[in-house]
């Protein structure tokens, strides 16, 4: 039975539906004490820019959209090489009693400040030292994970899905049109949302129908020439045919196979700058920092909120025919039922130990510091009722690991025996490392399963694709607004507060995104994010540990998950120190070096704070509204 993926996603959705209604209440009720009368920063503080109240499925649709990412994705389709058993069970359990805490712990928190950031609450409750701190680690950790991501996006949209472009420009035009529509023209929430679903979903018919290749504007006429009869070219001789979506990979591939070494060799490789894919990737990078500035800088309801809410039901749509193809699978007896991956695979060619890498690779679907800042950046200055806290917080979290665990059935069932032979994608580390091959191993499994649909496995994989880069889109540009807010309060606490406006911290923000897109340093740096990330979600839970220490509440409901992150992230951080300095690789051992030094001091400001005992911070008194009875209207008038 336990071969079945089916039923090992029916337990854990059933796990995770439990969880919410029984330890997510009492968190709610008991721990972190929601009041459904205390008025929340988004009405207090209400500007229309930033602080701007929606409703609760609304604001649901964007936390969720901007903490799922590729988080959720890659984790687990590289986690399961050491065993779908391990990499289920973390993200359960882990999802359930460390990440939703840590996420609602962060949203209460914030909410009790202010709306001000997690690294920004840090100086209520730790210290001025410990809120520099923070800062200081959020700034790098958001800079060199969306800097990965810029790079991942213009790999997928030149290399492996140009059918992805046109959906995911596309919903930004369509995101500004429907905040305009629902905001300033009053039209209802859900005929707008049909409408938009609808165009949507027209979008990516004919994003599949006719992929737009890029590196081909860059191409000499007679490449051009080549590259679109190749188009119609099938296998023969055992030769491949140019395989849709027509991606430079396959394109490459194709050239190679027919002898065609002047084609090859003018594409050349996104990392080489004079070749077209070079120039390619920098244009494409340069594009995504600026609609990442654009979608800072703006205010939240015309570009932001609207994107990530209708980017939601895609992710729903998706989360949904994944469960009913498995269903299908199951009933049919199709080899994509059954799970071919062993259920505990301890010794890897090439992998790292299982224990402690388990719990930094799978982070975002179990636990994920870079959460943290979500809750306490964009999701809090837009939360209606303290009470909606509960299902954007907790539940959010919980959906994101019923997302985790569908992606472990698409990478060990969804996938043919020959993936996980000793040929296979998943034969060993070095095969499955890289991000393209991560997520072409979901795309692949995930189209095979919706296929029981009737879905054609074009469009499946389309769709899969589309899904992948547009929640990276998501997270881009969330997080270039949290950094924007991040910068802001740098600058306050160093004393230049002249420079705390959205337009210079935008721009320090896509200035730090960019050096670790496009410098090679900044691209090796890559490597820590994992750890990174681990590390601040338990610095995250230190602060909710304090806070709810200082406030007389019960604490070891967070402290114990806080401990847990910080050995687990440590053994991996010091192992992967070990590995760095025998390998000389300088930049990343030094680097590493003093994000612990910073930890380890945060984590005595934190020790400190205890020993000091309870005390409430300035902020914890129950704070009335401060806008004028028009601005309250208007904060009211504003929710969706």
């Amino acid at each position: 039975m336990l071969d079945q993926a089916v039923i090992v996603v029916l337990v854990a959705f059933g796990l995770l539906f439990l969880a919410y209604q029984v330890y997510g209440r009492f968190l709610a009720r008991r721990v972190f004490q929601l009041d459904p009368d205390r008025p929340t920063p988004a009405h207090t503080m209400y500007d229309g820019i930033d602080y701007c109240p929606a409703k609760t499925p609304v604001l649901f649709g964007h936390h969720f959209a901007s903490i799922a990412g590729l988080g959720p994705i890659l984790g687990p389709a590289l986690a399961v090489i050491w065993g779908w058993l391990p990499a289920v069970l973390w993200v359960i359990f882990g999802a359930i009693l460390i990440g939703a805490v840590h996420d609602l712990g962060a949203l209460v928190v914030s909410l009790r400040h202010r709306g001000r950031s997690v690294g920004e609450v840090a100086y209520y409750v730790l210290g001025p030292r410990a809120r520099l701190l923070s800062l200081l680690i959020i700034f790098f950790l958001m800079s060199l994970a969306m800097g990965a991501f810029c790079n991942t996006l213009a790999d997928l949209f030149l290399n492996y899905n140009p059918d992805a472009i046109i959906p995911s420009v596309g919903l930004m035009l369509l995101a500004v049109l429907f905040g305009l529509c629902v905001y300033r023209l009053k039209v209802p929430l859900l005929p707008a949302t049909v409408g938009a679903l609808v165009v949507f979903a027209g979008l990516i018919y004919y994003g599949e129908k006719d992929p737009v290749l890029t590196y081909e504007w860059l191409c000499t006429p007679q490449t051009r020439q080549a590259l679109e009869e190749a188009r119609d070219a099938k296998p023969t001789m055992g030769r491949p045919g140019f395989s849709r979506p027509y991606g430079a990979a396959a394109a490459i591939d194709y050239f190679t196979a027919q002898g065609r070494d002047d084609v090859v060799r003018e594409l050349g490789a996104i990392g080489d700058a004079t070749t077209v894919l070079g120039k390619a990737n920098y244009a494409w990078i340069g594009a995504l920092l600026l609609y990442a500035f654009l979608a800072s800088v703006l205010p939240v309801w015309l570009l932001l909120q609207p994107r990530d809410y209708i980017n939601s039901f895609q992710l729903y749509f998706a989360l949904i025919a994944l469960f009913v193809g498995l269903l299908i699978a199951a009933a049919v007896g199709s080899e994509y039922a059954r799970i071919d991956a062993p259920a505990i695979r301890p010794s890897v060619p090439g992998a790292p130990p299982l224990i402690p890498l388990l719990f930094v690779t799978i982070a975002c679907g179990a636990v994920s510091g870079f959460h943290s800042l979500v809750s306490s950046g964009t999701t809090v200055k837009q939360l209606n009722r303290e009470k909606d806290a509960l299902l954007v917080g907790y539940g959010a979290m919980l959906v994101e690991g019923a997302l985790a665990v569908l992606v472990i059935a698409a990478c060990t069932a969804g996938l043919s025996q020959f993936d996980w032979s000793d040929k296979g994608v998943y034969a060993s580390w070095t095969a499955i490392r890289g991000l393209a091959a991560q997520l072409n191993a979901v795309v692949r499994g995930s189209a095979n399963i919706l296929s029981h649909l009737g879905v054609p496995t074009g469009i499946g994989s389309t769709f899969i694709a589309v899904t992948v880069t547009a929640f990276a889109l998501t997270t881009l540009d969330s997080a270039t607004r949290l950094l924007r807010f991040n910068v802001e309060e740098l600058c306050q606490a160093v004393g230049l507060k002249f420079l705390a406006n959205r337009y210079f911290g935008s721009l320090m923000a896509v200035a730090g995104i960019g050096f670790f897109a496009v410098v090679p340093a900044g691209k090796a740096l890559w490597t820590l994010f994992g750890t990174t990330n681990q590390l601040l979600a338990g610095l995250a839970l230190l602060i909710v540990s304090v806070y709810l220490y200082q406030n007389q509440r019960m604490y070891a409901f967070t402290l114990v998950p806080m401990i847990f992150m910080l050995l687990m992230t440590g053994a991996a951080m010091i192992y992967n120190l070990i590995g760095f300095y025998q390998e000389g690789k300088t930049v990343l051992w030094v680097t590493t070096v003093i994000v612990l030094i910073m930890a380890g001091w945060l984590i005595v400001e934190g020790l400190a704070a205890f020993l000091r005992g309870p005390q409430r911070s300035v902020t914890t008194p129950r704070e009335e509204p401060t806008i004028s009875p028009q601005e309250k209207r208007e904060a009211a008038e504003t929710v969706l």
